[in-house]
């Protein structure tokens, strides 16, 4: 029998929108997982709510996660921006209080050392302003993921932070091969990802093959996509990109599961 584990994307896979509703096999899909007792780490992008807050807002939805089973791209966050004096912040209110409550130096002027962006459904002109002004002066331009397209809780799609990171890199003629990416796909996240399931085939269930799938076969993984999320079965022939396997849904992904452990 084969030892095998899983990562598993949130947002179109495991919950259906940004207000983390489920789909209807995701508890059931959860439950096999745990009774076939195949290790798994949930690894997200979200970049909108603190790991704290998505873990009780996960866990009202009925998905209750061990602490080693949640990875978030904002965990990887702060260790990675005390080392600068002052960060300007690209993101929501809510990351900025949990950024300062981890230590991080936050300032709302362009006069910093680093400016971080993350998802950002408030924004207006002038942190726009701000964040092109700071990296004009130098500021080092961090980023928490580097995914390029969002779909909303109403089926409308959006420039998620990746597109962000192209705008101002562009307006400010700043190095993309600079640019410090804290979530999927960074080698920091993977082998954190990673971490636990040495010895194990680790396959890796994601909706976004950009950010999560194409990334994740340099370190060996096997790539299922799945295709209830932001992009479609055609996409994959438009990028050009093949996985090891394609399903339609969590149920699909446990019969998937159950012929590779046989």
């Amino acid at each position: 029998m084969k030892e095998i584990a899983l990562l598993l994307d949130l947002d179109g896979v495991l919950v259906r929108d940004k207000k983390l509703n489920l789909f209807p096999d995701t508890l059931s899909f959860l439950r096999f997982l745990r009774e076939e007792n195949i290790p798994f780490r949930v690894v997200s992008n979200n970049s909108r709510i603190p790991p704290k807050e998505l873990r009780k807002k996960l866990s009202e939805r009925g998905i209750e996660l061990k602490e080693d089973e949640l990875l978030t791209a904002l965990m990887v966050a702060p260790q990675y921006l005390k080392r600068f004096k002052s960060v300007y912040p690209f993101c929501e209110e809510a990351v900025k209080k949990y950024l300062k409550e981890e230590g991080i130096n936050i300032v709302d002027t362009p006069e910093a050392a680093a400016v971080f962006v993350g998802q950002n459904h408030s924004v207006d002109f002038t942190q726009i302003k701000k964040a092109t002004t700071a990296l004009k002066g130098g500021a080092k331009l961090v980023a928490v993921n580097l995914n390029r397209l969002a779909k909303d809780s109403d089926g409308l799609f959006y420039p998620a932070t990746g597109s962000w990171i192209k705008l101002f890199a562009t307006a400010t003629d700043y190095p993309e091969s600079e640019v410090v990416a804290l979530g999927k796909p960074s080698e920091e996240f993977f082998k954190l990802a990673m971490k636990g399931f040495e010895g194990r085939e680790i396959l890796f269930a994601s909706d976004d093959f950009y950010t999560d799938l194409i990334p994740a076969e340099k370190y060996g993984i096997k790539t299922v996509f799945v295709t209830t999320g932001k992009y479609l079965e055609e996409d994959l022939k438009r990028a050009g990109y093949k996985p090891f396997a394609v399903v339609h849904s969590l149920t699909e992904l446990s019969e998937l599961l159950k012929s590779l452990k046989a």
